[in-house]
This record gives C-alpha cells, structure tokens and sequence, in this order.
C-alpha cells in the first residue's frame, strides 16, 4: 500500500500496483516464529496436576498493533495455550518472553492459535501417553465438566471410528482446540511408506461455531483451513540468510498438491449457543496437531518442530 501510494503522489494520478510471486514472497508479512516450552505433573493415577506452558517468541502487535500492548504482554502470542483453554487442570501458569527479530510478521490464518495449539495438542497427546492413557479418553476425562467441547470431542471420535483397527504403518490422531468463539476438532489418519513420505488419507472435522447460516461456505471454510495447516505442517518454510529471503515461488515453496490432498469430511455440533463463532480460522488449529499426532501412532516418532518434510521417519 504504502509503495503504490508514493508512486501514485510522484504521478499525480492513481495507481494499480501488482507485485510479482517473488516479491510478495520475499517482502510481505510472516507468521511469527515461536517455541514453546512444556512441563506438566501426573499424580499416582495418571491425572495432570501441573500444567506449565513458557511461550518465546516474536510479538506481532509489535509490529502491527503497538497500542495493545500491555507490560510486555502481547495476547496474541499465547492464543492456544491453556490460558484460554477449558481442561480441568488444577495448577497452570503461562509465560511470554517477546524475542523480536528484524523479519516483519503478521497475522497468519488463526494467530497465535496456530502454532501454539500445536504445541498444547502435541504436548496434550504425549502427556496422554506417558499416563499410559488413551489420547481421546484421556482429553474426555479433563473435559468432563464442558458439555460444548465434550459433544465436540466424541462426535469427532465417533465419525472418525476411533479405536478401529488400522493397517500396519497407519495412525490416527486427534486434537481439540477452541478460537475466536468456535471449538474444533479433528482426527487425522495418516501412513508412512518405506521411504518416510507421509500420506494423509483422511481428515475428519468437528466444529460448533453455534449457528450455521451457509452450510456450503462454512463446509468449504473447514476444508481450505484443513488444506492450509496440511500445507504448513507439511512444507511450509521461510527461511533467512543474510538479512533475505531464500524462498521465491512455488519451485522453492512446496504446498499441498491435489494428488495429496486427503478425503475432508465435515461435520458441525450445534450447540445453538448464544453467541456466533467464526468458521475460517478455528478449523485450522487442530490440523497440525492432529496430523502430528497421528505420525506418532503410525512410526513411533515424536514431532516437535515443523515443517514436517525435515524429519526422517524411516522405519529404524
């Protein structure tokens, strides 16, 4: 904006101004990067105690919103975690320290929901499993008291046939996230050939954003958020070296083509609840997640840092 008006001032007439690929590649606004550190407390049963979620990061309203910054507190950067997040957790802290860099970032499709409910989903399921716990029953059981997000939960497990045998090599997994007055869920179903390349056959959805009024949109809304998060998990990278951008088009920045893109099936839990949730961001949080999740069932292996395409998932 701020270059098509300088050009227009210096003609003195309007201006349409069309970057290229590599432009808007190379010069535009990026999702914030972001690490999450993770502890949590089991008691003799397997129930979580102690929850410590210690977000380090970049702050986009920084960048973009400076005003509603507060003490340092950038709210936007610790969307998804257990700060907003309803499991019966008795003891939580969550801790932000903004680690600013000279990379421009800005509002990636569902914020800070995006990467850390990632990280709180990912970190859910292994927690579930070092209780020795169902991942889905273990999340019921924290969820028993929020009958939105339970109807939510096990409609997702139902549609996917959660618990049903898999092929050997295969793996579902599940995630729950709530954002922007919607909860969502999904379950991934995923295999990993010979060679490490991950297959994502199916992705099931579940979202109670309250009231539908465009059943096609809102189904075409879950989808592209589905496509989206695959793209992300699976490929998406900027990287930087000497002050640059390396990525220029879609040669050196791989998406989702439609030879991969798994069977999407979408399903809505209405709540009726008072007030309306959004449908084109909450749908993509639980996808990473999810998918995650889901490899670790499938091969055994944990995965902590995206995108994907960088780990080595070979059978040992």
């Amino acid at each position: 904006m701020t270059q098509a008006v300088l050009v227009a001032k210096q003609v003195g007439k309007p201006v349409k101004l069309i970057w290229s690929r590599e432009e808007d590649i190379r010069h535009g606004f990026y999702r914030p990067i972001s690490v999450g550190k993770l502890a949590c407390g089991l008691d003799a049963e397997g129930n979580p105690v102690a929850w410590h979620h210690k977000v380090v990061g970049q702050s986009i309203f920084t960048y973009l919103l400076p005003h509603l910054l507060k003490d340092g507190w950038d709210r936007s950067s610790v969307e998804g975690t257990m700060h907003d997040q309803p499991y019966a957790i008795p003891n939580v802290q969550i801790d932000f320290v903004m680690r600013n860099t000279h990379v421009p970032v800005g509002f990636w499709r569902s914020v800070g929901h995006s990467q850390n409910a990632f990280i709180h989903e990912s970190f859910m399921d292994e927690v579930a499993h070092a209780a020795g716990k169902d991942p889905y029953r273990f999340r019921r059981a924290l969820l028993a008291k929020n009958p939105r997000w339970l109807a939510v939960l096990d409609m997702v497990a139902e549609k996917s046939d959660w618990g049903k045998p898999l092929p050997k090599g295969h793996g579902r997994g599940i995630a729950i996230n709530e954002s922007f007055g919607a909860i969502a869920a999904q379950v991934a179903e995923v295999s990993v050939d010979d060679r490490g390349k991950v297959h994502v056959h199916r992705m099931v959805a579940v979202i109670d954003c309250a009231h539908v009024v465009s059943p096609d949109t809102a189904i075409s809304q879950v989808e592209s958020c589905v496509v989206y998060g695959l793209t992300a998990a699976l490929y998406g990278e900027i990287t930087i070296k000497n002050g640059r951008v390396e990525q220029s088009n879609f040669d050196d920045y791989e998406m989702l083509t439609m030879a991969d893109m798994p069977k999407v099936e979408t399903y809505f839990s209405m709540s009726r609840a008072e007030t309306w949730g959004g449908i084109g961001e909450p749908a993509l949080t639980p996808t990473a997640p999810a998918l995650c999740n889901a490899i670790f069932m499938a091969t055994g292996k944990r995965i902590r840092t995206l995108p994907i395409r960088h780990h080595d998932l070979r059978p040992a």
